[in-house]
């Protein structure tokens, strides 16, 4: 469809230059026409992101009600369990870290 209009753009710019004045006027008129359609259409897409805004805003606030996360408590819980999962993840380092130290040790025996 977008080639189709640009297409036509090219079309009625053709027919501008072959028509003299009166190719002049009507391309300036088409010129005012997709202004006007351009306004309609940017405040379209306007509104439409504003709802869906809203409508993930409504979600997330819906999935928050579901899990509970709205209350200071489930906020500090989740603040521990992040720190235990950072703790989890250096001892699992460590741990990889030793294995391999651990074979040489024994193959070397």
């Amino acid at each position: 469809m977008y080639d189709k209009i640009w297409l036509a753009g090219l079309g009625a710019y053709s027919r501008y230059e072959k028509l003299g004045k009166d190719g002049k006027k009507l391309f300036e008129e088409l010129v005012e026409d997709g202004e006007a359609v351009r306004e309609r259409a940017t405040g379209k897409i306007d509104e439409l992101k504003d709802a869906a805004k809203d409508k993930v805003q409504d979600n997330i606030s819906r999935i928050k009600e579901l899990l509970n996360l709205e209350s200071n408590s489930t906020s500090d819980d989740i603040k521990e369990l992040t720190a235990q999962v950072e703790e989890l993840n250096v001892a699992v380092k460590a741990l990889a870290q030793a294995k391999p130290a651990a074979a040489r040790k024994t193959s070397a025996s």
